[in-house]
């Protein structure tokens, strides 16, 4: 059987494995918030493709920006697609912020396919955009500006394109640099019905980089040479990267006989450019039409490969997620074998999967089960898991996430994405509103676990409220991480300019004293002053007096 990405396809089947079960945290992940388009309609299906990132660029921080691909979207055209774009408030809401669509979309583009993100820059798929050629495929590229406006940079092609080749059914955005610069500058793009040669839908990736200038141009392509390369592969069905590495999904790989065994090739970029195959994956128990690399997630030295076909024992496509960790420069080992600990057949377990640190989220879309709150049984419902890491190699089910929307053929769970320690869970068949929008399609925002910033092991409120950990501003975070992710502390004493000038010290030198006082005088009177607005009710006056004298003296 050769699957193609023209069909809207959830594979019925898969879950299990050999990981430790259930081992639920003592604070189960929280809903933040359900994500649903306000001009959505029937058949949309928001939420087949998520993403998650950090404006800063910061991957050791939560994220404050999301994208939700909503591939069916019929505005203006039918099918034409877009993508919502979400950013998180002070208060740890996400606040709708921009809507993506391409400049010269038109009807069956399907723009919104894939995307993903890194800090300032989204990238968006097209795989069924017409540009000369049927189904030829595009990609697009935005970036925000710093007032939160979202521009269209480019438009991506293939410049040996073909008629069905799918370019951008599948997209990945990275920093070849990590730590030295914030914005993203690689993009995969993957062409999985692209022929080489006489080899039909062998499938390849597009890569391009982004100059200083922040113009992009066409790197490379790879592809699978020699013995190894054969017809209906799909290389490029699924793409993630990460720095210099990029992981690319083959879920249709016939190997040693086994049709659709499936597998995952790890790529490696030298600094001038130029690809190398590090090395192929594949399940070390794998069989026939298991599908593994339908799905893949990069991060740093580990890697998640879903193969949602997988028979567990007699359990029929159940489904299950691999492991793999790096050793030394290019050895990739796998490190586990993930399942769900209440799989059945047909949950589809691993038909998404994302990893970021000690945290992986594997989707069941076709999981028959029940949601939060209720203790009915739906067909479809879908849902995901959560599991940490502890140790070299254990790892471990915290948690099935399924929301709380009851509903057949919801199928929670149809993309995942992970960024510290929030998951983004598309439920693109999910019907919304009164009168019902059949497959109007969400994305819900999970909080894992409480935020530890410092990494003592102890959630941040827990510390502020033990007195251990100071939090001057009352923005929930220790001051020190605040510090540390950048807030300024101008005389370095350890504590945050802004929080010495709230509680009077405006010269910020320890003191409260006269030339603190002069400030107060010279702003006297004044609307919405820079300092001096002590009981913060927009001018300067008599009471932000009163306050400063009585706290005349050193600054505790």
């Amino acid at each position: 059987m050769h699957v193609s990405p023209h069909a809207h396809i959830l594979l019925v089947s898969l879950l299990v494995a050999s990981v430790p079960l259930t081992d639920a945290h003592a604070i189960p992940p929280t809903l933040v918030n359900k994500l649903v388009a306000t001009d959505g309609a029937a058949g949309d299906q928001m939420g087949n493709a998520v993403a998650l990132s950090n404006l800063a660029g910061i991957t050791a921080a939560e994220p404050d920006i999301a994208v939700v691909g909503i591939r069916y979207d019929d505005s203006p055209q039918g099918d034409r697609g877009s993508a919502n774009v979400y950013r998180k408030n002070a208060q740890g809401q996400w606040i709708f912020e921009a809507k993506l669509v391409a400049s010269d979309g038109v009807t069956g583009d399907f723009f919104g396919y894939a995307v993903a993100i890194y800090a300032d820059t989204i990238v968006v798929g097209a795989p069924f955009d017409d540009i000369t050629l049927v189904d030829q495929g595009s990609a697009y590229i935005f970036k925000r500006n710093t007032n939160g406006t979202w521009t269209q940079i480019t438009k991506l092609v293939a410049t040996d394109a073909a008629a069905t080749d799918s370019f951008g059914a599948s997209v990945a955005i990275t920093n070849t640099a990590l730590g030295s610069s914030s914005f993203g500058d690689l993009v995969l793009v993957g062409t999985p019905l692209n022929d080489v040669g006489s080899l039909q839908d062998q499938g390849t990736v597009y890569v391009f980089k982004r100059s200083t200038t922040g113009t992009w141009a066409g790197e490379g392509q790879l592809a699978v040479t020699g013995t190894d390369a054969g017809a209906l592969e799909n290389f490029g069905w699924s793409v993630s990267a990460y720095g210099d590495r990029a992981l690319i999904g083959a879920p249709f790989d016939t190997i040693a006989g086994a049709q659709y065994r499936g597998s995952a090739y790890m790529w490696r970029r030298s600094t001038a450019g130029v690809w190398t195959q590090e090395t192929k994956l594949v399940a070390n128990d794998g069989v026939a039409a298991d599908y593994f690399g339908y799905a893949v997630s990069l991060f740093s030295n580990q890697c998640i490969v879903g193969a949602p076909v997988d028979d567990i024992g007699s359990v029929v496509d159940r489904g299950s997620a691999y492991v793999f960790q790096l050793s030394g420069t290019s050895t990739w080992t796998q490190e586990a074998k993930l399942v769900a600990s209440d799989g059945a057949a047909t949950d589809n377990f691993g038909t998404f999967v994302a990893i970021q640190g000690d945290i992986a989220i594997c989707g069941a879309p076709n999981d028959d089960g029940t949601v939060d709150g209720s203790s009915t049984s739906f067909v479809d419902v879908g849902s995901a898991y959560f599991f940490t890491q502890t140790g070299t190699a254990t790892w471990t089910q915290q948690a099935r996430i399924a929301g709380t929307d009851g509903q057949i053929g919801r199928v929670f769970g149809n993309a995942v994405a992970v960024f510290g320690t929030t998951a983004l869970i598309g439920a693109n068949g999910e019907d919304i509103g009164s009168p019902i929008r059949e497959n109007q399609g969400s994305a819900s925002v999970y909080k894992l676990l409480p935020p530890d910033c410092n990494n003592n092991s102890v959630p941040d409120d827990e510390d502020i409220a033990s007195g251990i950990a100071p939090d001057c501003n009352g923005n929930g975070r220790p001051d020190s991480c605040d510090l540390a992710d950048g807030a300024a502390d101008s005389d370095n004493d350890g504590k945050l300019d802004s929080c010495e000038m709230a509680y009077g010290d405006f010269d910020l030198n320890g003191v409260i004293s006269g030339m603190d006082l002069s400030v107060i005088l010279s702003a006297w009177g004044a609307t919405n002053p820079p300092a001096g607005d002590l009981d913060r009710d927009g001018t300067v006056g008599g009471t932000d007096l009163t306050i400063l004298l009585g706290r005349w003296g050193p600054v505790p």
